[in-house]
């Protein structure tokens, strides 16, 4: 059975992913394709929206790796170039591909952190792009953060209030 820590960093990570899919699902096309300055790199928001998807996949990929005990090895250049690389594959991503990888892999991410336990999310395993330790529970709420981030910058680039 999952602990209370684990179900509310889930909440907080579905409520933050129902956001953007509202936001994604609210955009004219001349939105989808809008620039946004993400990082220096001018990616759309149909491009960070994506990301964001494909991001929910890799924190659970880094999560998995911590809770067995290994070290997650990605560096911050080599995920650098994983950003640019799924910006160049996306660019013409569709919205409801979009929004149907938000959902999935959003709800498998967040039913995975709200089944953890006290102990498994007291766990560390070092991160070396970080260059730290991280626990579980950290690793868990780094989806968080990267969801609510990059919800921000869309928002910003459409001139949408904030959350």
């Amino acid at each position: 059975m999952g602990s209370a820590r684990g179900a509310e960093i889930a909440d907080q990570i579905e409520r933050a992913n129902l956001e953007l899919i509202q936001v994604v699902r609210g955009c004219s096309e001349e939105q989808w394709r809008t620039l946004c300055n993400d990082e220096g790199d001018n990616r759309t928001v149909a491009v960070i929206a994506h990301h964001v998807a494909h991001g929910h996949q890799q924190n659970q990929d880094w999560l998995d790796t911590a809770l067995g005990g290994g070290e997650v090895k990605i560096t911050l250049a080599e995920q650098d170039v994983l950003n640019a690389q799924q910006a160049d594959t996306y660019h013409e991503v569709a919205r409801e591909e979009t929004i149907r990888l938000l959902e999935g892999n959003g709800a498998r991410f967040t039913a995975r952190v709200a089944a953890l336990s006290d102990e498994e999310l007291a766990r560390t395993a070092f991160h070396t792009g970080a260059g730290r330790d991280f626990t579980v529970d950290q690793y868990a709420y780094l989806d968080y953060r990267h969801v609510t981030g990059h919800l921000a910058t869309i928002r910003q680039a459409l001139d949408l209030p904030a959350s």
